[in-house]
């Protein structure tokens, strides 16, 4: 078996790491903050120049919550998965109570209640930027 690093249509931040990796027939997807292309494509230039990084746009939670759900389901499509497929979920949120708008969109995201991975959602002392949440996975393709 090769690891395989898998590539979507998810802004990338010019990182030390890659958003997704699958080795046989597991997938590992690295916290994703909500940063859309445009974002994502200054850090990759504020990097590149050893420059100081733009603070995060003010965008509201709801759209925070999407942009990473859907940059999420992307990459393990990518994979050749499906939400679905999704083992262990970790999410950080900024703040604790965005938690029911934040369960509210991520249950959307799966076919129903015996779907759902298992799942830790947790205060984080800080997120990437200042930005609203992070979400990390694991998962199988079937």
């Amino acid at each position: 078996m090769d690891k395989q690093v898998i590539k979507a249509d998810v802004p990338e931040t010019g990182g030390p790491f890659n958003l997704c990796v699958r080795y046989g027939n597991q997938i590992y997807i690295s916290g994703l903050p909500p940063f859309e292309a445009d974002f994502a494509g200054k850090l990759r230039e504020a990097r590149a120049k050893g420059a100081p990084l733009p603070p995060f746009p003010d965008i509201p939670f709801e759209q925070q919550a999407r942009i990473v759900m859907d940059h999420l389901k992307e990459l393990v499509e990518a994979a050749g998965s499906n939400m679905d497929c999704l083992l262990k979920v970790i999410v950080w949120l900024k703040d604790q109570r965005q938690q029911e708008e934040f369960d509210r969109i991520y249950r959307s995201y799966f076919s129903g209640t015996d779907a759902l991975p298992a799942r830790t959602r947790m205060q984080a002392g800080r997120t990437p930027m200042d930005c609203g949440l992070e979400v990390e996975a694991i998962g199988y393709v079937p």
